[in-house]
């Protein structure tokens, strides 16, 4: 895969990642200032929500993945997940209750971190797909249309 077919991925990654935040930030807000649930247990249910639209737009947008198993997939998601939850939750609730940064900024805060430290880099084995299915029109290995 050329450099530029890597940096257009990680692009996609980051817009589908975009999304998700907002999904988690309304989510997070919604159950903070409106529900009064304790940040750091909304902070679950946020990323709960963040997590659906990260594998659907990872595995089809981003990666292009649909020719994997999905099964294969979602497990390995989940997996990769659980400590992806557990790394957000931790953070989170150290910059909230140690540095008492506002929980809009450790939410972006902590995003961010989890997401280029962690999580792109696991997703890429996640969604990695044999090249029988993953080749692009025109990749290698496609027909040149020379007779």
């Amino acid at each position: 895969m050329s450099f530029f077919s890597r940096f257009f991925r990680f692009l996609r990654s980051s817009f589908v990642g975009i999304l998700a935040t907002v999904a988690d930030f309304a989510v997070l807000e919604i159950c903070v200032r409106l529900l009064h649930v304790e940040p750091s247990t909304a902070k679950i249910f946020s990323f709960l929500v963040g997590l659906s639209v990260q594998f659907f737009g990872n595995r089809t947008f981003a990666f292009h993945a649909t020719g994997g198993s999905l099964r294969r997939q979602a497990l390995l998601f989940c997996a990769v997940e659980s400590i992806t939850l557990t790394l957000n939750w931790l953070l989170f609730r150290f910059l909230i209750r140690s540095l008492h940064l506002p929980l809009e900024l450790a939410n972006l805060i902590v995003t961010f971190v989890i997401y280029v430290g962690f999580s792109y880099p696991a997703w890429r084995i996640v969604f990695r797909v044999s090249k029988t299915h993953g080749q692009e029109p025109g990749g290698p290995g496609a027909p040149s249309g020379a007779a």
